[in-house]
């Protein structure tokens, strides 16, 4: 039988029989096909005889022994059950040496495989059944079945993923031998080239053969120079069907994650530790708890084994009791307390923290000397810990026949059962990795794919210093990922020289995202020609991020029709800035509905401005605590925007707002002031210590970058009456060039002016109506013109480029509300022609009355500018007033402030803290019964008897 004579015994047992049967193995495949049997074929039955495989479970053997006994003259001891059952179970158990990790094609089908060789985890013997007890269809089989029926014809991944311990494998195995039974069946090696398996395959395919390729936990394929795109098109190509397992946790470790921060064309790419294979993968999901119909099936059944795990169900799955998790875990988790075995509970709590650091298996010496500190509390010390060859054999000790603690994993080399890795992170609050650990991994990864695995598991944990460290070799080796992760963890510190260097070996090497970097780079210094270059090789060079990018640089250009179909690329690629702009599109035409499906998507694959939109979406909807908790996602990935939302929540939590009123309340509610709405407010228990939480936020925000946060902690200290601190906030918000901020300074406040205590004539009536003095009107007569004509000429200059704190000029423009910087061209022509038709009021010998908001802000600034006329300039105020009377009440701008004017609420419009009251649905808005606020509002006349003449005279 040789080296692959892995069942001798049993192998002698089956050929001695078939031999003295005289019967040959095509005879007895034959008969095997004749009823309702159990397919045998001679490849198994050779494979049996020689020893190189066992039956996969009890019913085939029992075929092949009715067989014999049907078509033989043989006395019926020689296929006793007993006797077969005895040497079947030793066969199974005790047989079994460790699979061979083999990357070509197996001796036998993939009908033939031996489940416990491919992975399939053994349960406790019981006497007069089989090693594995009878498979239970599971709800998922049926499609798992259409997955790898439709593989079959095209190749492909068929992924089944779920809770360790679920029956992940046993569901594969089955699903491969009813769909896939006369495949030839190939199983890689792990951690290793996968060029052997995939020349297998091919070699298969070119001899009109097909494959399967058996991945058991595919996180051990996946990476450094394994199963990777180019391999998984060459199997496909040559319709091999991969077959994998994996466990949700390694799943979710490499589920999409952002690419960038989405903002146009000055954002790198962060490393993506998504895998383009498991996009590709067709993944079925296989529950943990049983549905009831699968509990029934079970109950069908008569192995005590199962009728035990079904008693159980309540609490764990079926598939999970079979395998001894639970009982392992409660095994671990008691051995601490007295009576236990306190440092073999270490050892084990060492090898579980070396896994979530990074490390497969690993040499028992390395867990030994990690596992004192697991010892150094006092708990532990007073426990008088057993010694450590005791240690070591209870956490090696199978205890049920199924599996242990510490799982042997080659020579001399151990791992933690993954069932507790798993159990242990789904804990509401699991213990972080000891840095001992996290130091040790480091130190002790050797190979490509280790030092990988624990740089991503520190870079996780928030600890790049440590993932630098291990990432390096690798890296300054020429391994693409390791560059990528060094790379972007220099640009994390600020460091964007230093990462540039990673960037342009990774484009050299000919990865594209090097090359996306570079032109982020290059656009980051203003190299726009070179910046896009590097982005259209990245796009040719297959990467669709490139697409968003060169979606910018057209529509720049005004070449929206590409742009818009470099978008709609990006968009079928799941690009996450797709995501991102096409749900801004629908948010802006108020569709919800998409725009809440499209960042969506994008938040669940990581990206920050999609999760902080969606957050948005749900705080319109009023679905605060879904907002909020978006929001901390969002700032917990470094999100400015969402720390600024977040301080907003803080700030007005619990704050006054006003309850369903009658229309006579409603009435009265106008007279109040803003002021004693911000009173109510300060009332409220709340409000100090949300206050407090908001400025954090803000602050924090700040520090990220975020310029409006600094504007808004200005807001949360004039509100609270903290004046002189709010006044430092928006006065450096205004030199960092925030909008709001600098028009605040801008607020016509008659600064010019000085207030006259002027007395009433003795003669005047008291009922008689205030009118501004005759050389009043006059210089507020030439101050609406001046305005208009100094309007007009920054109007040819501006155009309908919107205004920003870099171009605003010394136009009354500039001076006007910041809501206002983005009008266009024909809303600022408008605006001139109130300075006129005020103008033209006072020379038609009207009152200069305003009839709209456009003209109440014109006369604002009029007023302005005629008081620093009156004040500063005595020559042009004598010209003109030449032959015009005067009165003591001349030039009393303040009168005018007030008696020209229903109310002041426009002035709003310019203090930061009133962000957003221009919206007839702001509360405040609502509260004072505002109307024509929206800069689209504001030459809407108030009232209908205040429509001006449309075919009055107009410079336009």
């Amino acid at each position: 039988m040789g080296e692959e004579a892995r069942y001798p015994e049993f192998g002698a047992a089956v050929k001695s029989l078939i031999a003295d049967s005289g019967l040959t193995l095509d005879r007895i495949a034959a008969e095997s096909l004749k009823g309702r049997r159990t397919r045998l074929t001679r490849t198994t039955l050779s494979s049996w005889q020689t020893g190189r495989s066992r039956p996969r479970d009890w019913a085939a053997l029992a075929t092949f022994l009715s067989l014999v006994r049907e078509h033989s003259s043989l006395p019926p001891d020689r296929c006793r059950e007993g006797v077969w059952r005895a040497l079947y179970r030793k066969a199974t158990v005790h047989g079994a040496a460790p699979a061979a990790s083999t990357a070509t094609p197996a001796r036998s089908l993939a009908g033939e495989a031996d489940p416990v060789l491919l992975g399939v985890r053994q349960t406790r013997e019981c006497a007069g059944h089989d090693p594995l007890p009878p498979y239970v269809t599971r709800d998922a089989d049926a499609g798992i079945d259409r997955a790898l029926a439709a593989a079959a014809e095209t190749g492909g991944l068929v992924l089944i993923r779920g809770d360790s311990a679920g029956g992940k494998t046993r569901a594969a195995f089955e699903a491969m031998i009813r769909v896939l039974p006369d495949r030839h069946l190939l199983q890689p090696r792990r951690h290793s080239s996968f060029g052997p398996c995939v020349e297998a395959a091919r070699t298969r395919a070119r001899r009109g053969e097909r494959c399967v390729v058996w991945l058991d936990d595919l996180e051990h394929y996946l990476g450094p120079a394994q199963l990777d795109e180019v391999a998984l098109r060459q199997l496909v190509l040559s319709k091999t069907v991969l077959i994998a397992t994996m466990r949700l946790s390694e799943h979710h470790r490499r589920a999409p994650r952002a690419t960038g921060t989405a903002k146009g064309d000055d954002t790198y790419a962060r490393i993506d530790l998504s895998d383009p294979v498991l996009k590709a993968a067709h993944v079925i999901d296989l529950h943990r708890k049983w549905s009831d119909g699968e509990l029934a099936r079970a109950g069908d059944q008569t192995d005590p084994r199962l009728r035990e795990a079904l008693a159980h169900h309540q609490r764990y799955g079926i598939a999970e009791y079979l395998s001894a998790g639970p009982h392992l875990w409660d095994r671990w988790r008691n051995a601490r307390h007295a009576g236990g075995n306190t440092r073999g509970h270490a050892l084990v709590s060492a090898a579980i923290d070396l896994a979530r650091a990074g490390l497969g298996p690993v040499p028992v010496d390395l867990i030994v000397s990690l596992h004192t500190d697991y010892l150094a509390d006092e708990e532990s010390a007073m426990l008088m810990p057993e010694p450590l060859d005791e240690a070591v054999a209870w956490a090696t000790r199978d205890p049920l026949g199924v599996s242990r603690l510490l799982v042997p994993a080659g020579k001399d080399l151990w791992r933690p059962f993954e069932y507790l890795v798993d159990m242990l992170a789904q804990l509401p609050d699991p213990p972080p990795v000891p840095e001992s650990v996290r130091e040790a991994a480091v130190r002790h990864a050797s190979s490509v794919h280790e030092r990988y695995s624990v740089g991503v598991s520190c870079y996780e944990a928030g600890r790049k210093d440590l993932a630098f460290r291990a990432f390096l070799p690798s890296a300054e080796a020429g391994h693409v990922d390791s560059m990528l992760f060094a790379g972007s963890i220099l640009l994390d510190q600020g460091k964007e020289a230093a990462a540039e260097t990673w960037w342009r070996r990774l484009a050299k090497a000919g990865n594209t995202r090097g090359m996306l970097n570079l032109g982020v780079r290059h656009s980051r210094k203003g190299r726009a020609e070179k910046a896009e270059k590097w982005w259209r090789r990245a796009f040719e060079g297959g990467l669709p991020d490139a697409a968003a990018k060169l979606a910018h640089v057209h529509a720049d250009r005004g070449e929206h029709e590409e742009a818009e179909r470099l978008w709609n690329l990006a968009l079928e690629a799941e690009v996450p800035d797709a995501f991102l702009r096409f749900g801004l599109l629908a948010y802006e035409r108020r569709d919800l509905e998409e725009a809440h499906r499209l960042y969506a998507k994008g938040a669940v694959r990581g990206h920050r401005e999609c999760t902080t939109n969606l957050a948005q979406v749900f705080f319109g909807l009023g679905r605060l605590e879904e907002a909020e908790k978006l929001y901390l996602i969002a700032a917990d990935a470094g999100d400015s925007v969402a720390m600024r939302a977040l301080g907003t929540l803080d700030e007005w939590r619990g704050r006054f707002t006003p309850v369903a009123e009658s229309r006579e309340d409603r009435a009265r509610r106008v007279t109040e002031t803003l002021q004693r709405l911000f009173e109510d407010a300060e009332n409220e228990a709340k409000w100090n210590a949300t206050a407090k939480s908001a400025e954090e936020w803000y602050e924090r925000a700040f520090q990220h970058g975020d310029l409006m946060s600094l504007r808004l902690l200005g807001n949360l200290y004039q509100r609270r009456g903290k004046y002189q601190k709010a006044h430092k906030c928006y006065r450096r918000a205004a030199k960092l060039g925030d909008p709001a901020s600098c028009a605040y300074f801008q607020q016509p406040v008659l600064a010019d002016a000085v207030r006259r205590d002027v007395s009433s004539s003795p003669d005047e009536a008291d009922d008689t109506p205030w009118m501004p003095s005759p050389r009043t009107l006059s210089i507020l007569e030439a101050a609406l013109d001046i305005a208009a004509d100094m309007t007009a000429d920054e109007l040819r200059e501006l155009q309908d480029r919107p205004l920003t704190v870099r171009n605003r000029g010394l136009g009354c423009f500039g001076q006007l509300p910041s809501q206002t910087w983005n009008q266009g061209l024909e809303w600022r022509r408008r605006m001139i022609q109130a300075f006129d038709d005020l103008a033209a009021d006072i020379k038609e010998g009207r009152m200069p009355l305003p009839r709209c908001t456009g003209e109440e802000m014109a006369l604002h600034l009029a007023l302005e500018h005629a008081a620093a006329i009156t004040d500063d300039s005595p020559d042009l105020t004598e010209e003109f007033t030449e032959g015009v009377p005067g009165r003591p009440d001349d030039y009393d701008w303040f009168a005018c402030k007030d008696l020209l004017f229903e109310d002041h609420d426009v002035l709003m419009l310019y203090e930061p803290w009133m962000e957003g009251i221009e919206s007839p649905d702001s509360a405040v808005n609502q509260h004072l019964g505002m109307v024509h606020l929206r800069p689209d509002d504001w030459f809407k006349p108030f009232r209908p008897d205040d429509e001006r003449d449309p075919a009055r005279p107009s410079r336009y």
